[in-house]
């Protein structure tokens, strides 16, 4: 992201607001993840996405789910230490397309709710 032009980004942004609005009738803005956090400490890409009504929002804890020969068990396991030891307001990275991980939030979920983790959507946490 922090190589294209300015053109460029805002081309590239709209593009993906006008799929994520159409398939699923939600306005994304004003959260946005940059593609492996790259520039997110960039002060001109933070006033370019502003400009565009975005913010970037990092994450806490990363799994790698997405990689090859991920269990459940391990990207569970994995989520669960990665919440517990960042405590309030983690945000878990999780990709969509990986197998392990519907499995690993069927269990992992009530297991974090024992553990005395609440889930919040994004505005509330950024409040």
């Amino acid at each position: 992201m922090p190589l294209l032009t300015a053109a460029g980004l805002r081309t590239d942004v709209r593009a993906a607001e006008s799929v994520i609005r159409r398939r699923t009738g939600v306005d994304p803005r004003p959260w946005l993840r940059l593609p492996f956090g790259s520039g997110e400490n960039d002060p001109l890409l933070a006033t370019r996405l502003d400009a565009l009504g975005y913010l970037h929002i990092g994450w806490d804890v990363d799994v790698a789910e997405w990689r090859a020969r991920q269990s459940t068990r391990r990207v569970a396991e994995g989520i669960m230490q990665g919440v517990m030891a960042r405590g309030d307001g983690a945000i878990v990275l999780l990709h969509t397309w990986p197998d392990p991980v519907p499995g690993a939030l069927a269990t992992l979920v009530p297991h974090l709710r024992d553990a005395g983790v609440t889930f919040v959507r994004l505005d509330e946490l950024a409040a």
